[in-house]
């Protein structure tokens, strides 16, 4: 996601545009809510094919993401997060479910 070059650090054009995808489906979903609550999140992660993955790294984007997309103010709100690796999908995909800490999850 970060290039390294003559002492600065900036984002790949790749990322922008992931982010600003990210960006657009929570429109689309209306999970632009900017909460100030507790949350719990349940990340579903199919990758495009069988290659090992970190996990963590995996999250720090997708939570980055949901920040600049404005979901919650801020990722210390999280109380509760689950990642699961799912079966390998053409293209990758991510679903992620997020809730009021306590409560039922909503998928977006």
């Amino acid at each position: 996601m970060w290039k390294h070059a003559k002492g600065k650090h900036y984002l790949v054009a790749e990322a922008k545009n992931y982010y600003a995808d990210v960006y657009m489906v929570v429109r689309e979903q209306g999970a632009h809510i900017q909460t100030d609550e507790r949350l719990a999140i349940h990340v579903q992660l199919y990758p495009p094919d069988r290659r090992q993955r970190d996990m963590d790294n995996a999250w720090k984007v997708i939570g980055d993401a949901l920040t600049k997309a404005g979901v919650w103010q801020d990722d210390s709100q999280i109380r509760s997060k689950l990642i699961e690796w799912r079966e390998p999908v053409k293209g990758g995909k991510v679903f992620v479910s997020i809730a009021r800490f306590g409560e039922t999850s909503l998928q977006c």
